[in-house]
C-alpha cells in the first residue's frame, strides 16, 4: 500500500495481495478518519482560538492543531515576535510586511550608473541580491595609453560593493585602438576598481574602452 501525500490516507497498488484485502480496507477506513478528524479539529475553539505566548520558548512547548495561528508577543529577541502557525510538528513563523521588504530589496535588481575616474564615460553596477555585474564603457578626449604593468584607477575604494577578497579579472576590452589593449580589471576588498596593462595599450581619441565583468558581493 501507498500513502497521499498530503493526508497520508492509504491506497491499495497493483501488487498487493488479496488475502490481505481486509486490514489493507480497514487501513484505507483509519486512514480516511485520521485526515477528517484533522479537518475537523481546525474547526473546533482549539483550532480557531489562537495560542499567544509573551516568548517563543513558551510556544514553542504549545501543541497546536495543523493550520492554528499561534502569537508571541513580547519575545526579549524583537524579530522572534509576530504570527506562526502550527504546521502539525512545529510553529513556523508567517511571513510578515517586513520580511517580505526585506527578501524583495536582496531579490530585485539595483542599478547604478557612476562616474570613471579621470577619463569619460560611465560604468553601469547592477546587483541582484548578492551578485554584482559591473560594465565598463570609458574613452577621453585625446589619445591616452598604458605601458605593460601600468595601473589606472576607475573607481575609489567604496564604490562597488565589497568581495570577500580581491578579485583580478583577466580582460580584453572592446574599440579599435592601437596595440594589443588586454587588461587586468581589479576590484578591491574595499569596493575599489582599477585596470593594469597586461600588454601595451592604447586608445584614440573619443573611442570607448568597455569591458563586463561578475562577482559575488561578501554581504
Amino acid at each position: 500500500m501507498k500513502t497521499t501525500p498530503i493526508y497520508g490516507i492509504p491506497y491499495l497498488e497493483g501488487s498487493d495481495l488479496v488475502s490481505g484485502a481486509p486490514e489493507q480496507f480497514a487501513n484505507m477506513a483509519n486512514g480516511v478518519e485520521t485526515a477528517l478528524n484533522e479537518v475537523d479539529n481546525r474547526n473546533t475553539p482549539e483550532g480557531v482560538k489562537p495560542a499567544i505566548a509573551t516568548t517563543l520558548e513558551t510556544l514553542a512547548g504549545i501543541t497546536g492543531v495543523t493550520g492554528q495561528t499561534g502569537y508571541v508577543t513580547a519575545d526579549p529577541t524583537e524579530s522572534n515576535n509576530g504570527p506562526y502557525y502550527w504546521s502539525g510538528s512545529a510553529w513556523l513563523p508567517y511571513a510578515t510586511g517586513a520580511m517580505l521588504d526585506a527578501l524583495s530589496s536582496r531579490v530585485a535588481s539595483t542599478v547604478q550608473t557612476l562616474a570613471v575616474y579621470a577619463l569619460l564615460g560611465a560604468i553601469t553596477v547592477t546587483r541582484s541580491a548578492n551578485v554584482v555585474t559591473v560594465h565598463v564603457e570609458a574613452y577621453y578626449n585625446t589619445k591616452w595609453s598604458m605601458n605593460t604593468g601600468n595601473t589606472r584607477k576607475l573607481l575609489d575604494a567604496g564604490k562597488l560593493p565589497a568581495p570577500a577578497a580581491t578579485l583580478i579579472f583577466p580582460a580584453i576590452v572592446n574599440g579599435q585602438g592601437y596595440w594589443d589593449r588586454h587588461l587586468t580589471a581589479n576590484i578591491t576588498k574595499e569596493g575599489g576598481l582599477s585596470i593594469v596593462a597586461r600588454t601595451d595599450v592604447g586608445f584614440n581619441a573619443n573611442e570607448k574602452m568597455g569591458f563586463s565583468l561578475t562577482y559575488v558581493a561578501k554581504e
